[in-house]
């Protein structure tokens, strides 16, 4: 055999020729149709057989097979390759997909040993993957737990320091102002007694003294000076018909024995009908009004409310008033009830009432004092 190019003879299975490098050519037979005939469906269909080379791809019309590829197990046939045209062996063609499995290369022992020291390494940064993506959230949610905790028990500390306090420094200041309250009753009950009268019956002070079976009285009996008012809607004041007061305190022991209410009027000009009055009810409610007529429409209310130091019917209260100057305030049974400034009227009389608002009413007094602010 010669190298069509430079004449040069050349052995068998030569591929190149040695002289001029020219590549040197085969003659190959056709491969033969996969499935040993032709595709009846090819047929079917009008097209001419499609054939496969050993090098190249076969277009199909639906498909493309690259060479030494195999049709699925159901249409597969055994392949016949095509026998060498000058009778020398021929190179199998290369897949495009490998060397088959026989002629595939064993691993080295080297490449063995990094593999496995590649797989140790895996499984070493796994756990370590584990260490850190499981065990260190938890000890961080631990840790945000105990926190958040530590501040919600810090908080609540706070705040029931703040109720304490606030509690406390409201306590102080009741406390105070109680202590207060206490010194000026006190203080307003320790001074010279202008008046101290049992009322047990008439006196120097001259006491209103008169019984009206139909309408009203002032009366002396058993041991206790009674104000009576029959007509409801209206009020009976008993005056003491002795000097006037100014600055004072003026104390008296009162039991509503039916009805609805007593009380006492204070720096009062009994001609004209100005006055206070203070009106102390039978539920425990209480008033201060200042009149300037005989009619309630001429009253002004200066404070007014109620409170648990009132006892109701037929227990006695204590009732103190105290008048200085334009401050007026109210004890019960030696309790604070309440206070007010107002400098409508500065001197005048006092006397002791009946209030009936819509029943007949009776009230009991007895011990009567005055003392000099």
């Amino acid at each position: 055999m010669q190298c069509m190019t430079c004449g040069t003879a050349l052995q068998p299975g030569m591929r190149v020729c040695p002289a001029c490098g020219a590549p040197i050519a085969y003659s190959a037979a056709p491969a033969p149709n996969y499935g040993g005939g032709t595709d009846p469906t090819m047929l079917a269909a009008g097209n001419a057989p499609y054939r496969e080379s050993a090098f190249s791809p076969v277009q199909s019309p639906d498909r493309t097979f690259p060479a030494n590829a195999y049709r699925p197990a159901a249409e597969a046939a055994p392949l016949t390759p095509a026998p060498s045209a000058v009778g020398y062996p021929q190179t199998p063609s290369p897949s495009p997909y490998g060397p088959p499995p026989s002629q595939r290369q064993r691993l080295s022992r080297g490449v063995i040993i990094l593999l496995a020291v590649l797989a140790a390494l895996m499984i070493i940064g796994g756990g370590m993957i584990y260490y850190f993506s499981v065990p260190y959230p938890a000890q961080v949610r631990a840790n945000a737990t105990a926190t958040a905790q530590t501040r919600a028990n810090n908080a609540a500390t706070g705040t029931a320091v703040v109720i304490h306090n606030n509690d406390a420094t409201a306590t102080a200041q009741a406390q105070a102002t109680l202590t207060v309250q206490q010194n000026l009753y006190t203080q307003a009950t320790s001074g010279p007694l202008l008046l101290d009268d049992s009322l047990a019956q008439n006196s120097a002070s001259r006491w209103d003294s008169y019984n009206s079976a139909a309408n009203s009285g002032c009366v002396f009996s058993g041991g206790a000076y009674h104000v009576i008012e029959q007509q409801t809607g209206y009020f009976n004041p008993c005056f003491a018909n002795g000097p006037t007061f100014s600055n004072f305190t003026f104390q008296v022991q009162m039991t509503i024995l039916e009805g609805e209410a007593g009380g006492m009027l204070f720096r009062a000009n009994n001609q004209a009908a100005k006055f206070y009055l203070l009106a102390i009810n039978a539920d425990q409610s209480y008033g201060l009004y200042a009149y300037s007529g005989n009619t309630g429409s001429n009253a002004t209310t200066i404070f007014a409310g109620s409170s648990f130091a009132i006892k109701g019917l037929n227990q006695p209260n204590l009732v103190t008033l105290i008048a200085q100057g334009n401050q007026l305030t109210l004890f019960v049974n030696k309790r604070y009830v309440d206070s007010a400034a107002d400098g409508t009227y500065k001197a005048g009389l006092i006397a002791l009432v009946a209030n009936s608002h819509n029943q007949p009413t009776e009230i009991a007094y007895t011990d009567a004092q005055v003392w000099k602010l």
